[in-house]
């Protein structure tokens, strides 16, 4: 049977593990200062708060090269998720359709008009305005 033959594999396994310390019966001091694990430690501002429409996040640097501030025209969103939207969308390296410069961005459809980008997500809109 391979049953008994398992379990007394595993037996002499543990016997083993028992038996590596010697047996003179004192226990082994740790080396070194005790380990301390550290309390997490709460970040200052707390989570992302939503902004309402009108608030105004920040600014990004547009292709252009002007700077254009970012604003929350309608719904409700983090400035953090727009000021990331508009980072990845000013970047150059994202791909933009046709003149509009049409682009999704994390689900967030997004296109320009002269100065001004604007990206919506069901029915929140923000917009970089230079």
């Amino acid at each position: 049977m391979v049953v008994p033959r398992v379990l007394a594999v595993l037996t002499l396994v543990a016997l083993a593990g028992c038996s590596a310390g010697g047996h003179s019966g004192k226990r082994r001091q740790p080396s070194g200062p005790p380990l301390v694990i550290p309390k997490p430690s709460r970040t200052p501002t707390g989570p992302p708060r939503p902004a309402l429409a009108g608030t105004v996040c920040g600014k990004v640097d547009a292709i252009g090269g002007y700077p254009a501030r970012v604003v929350v025209v309608k719904g409700r969103t983090t400035c953090v998720t727009a000021m990331r939207v508009f980072g990845k969308y000013y970047d150059p390296t994202t791909p933009a359709e046709g003149s509009a410069g049409l682009a999704v961005i994390d689900h967030w459809t997004c296109s320009a008009h002269l100065k001004v980008a604007t990206c919506t997500l069901r029915a929140t809109t923000i917009q970089a305005r230079g």
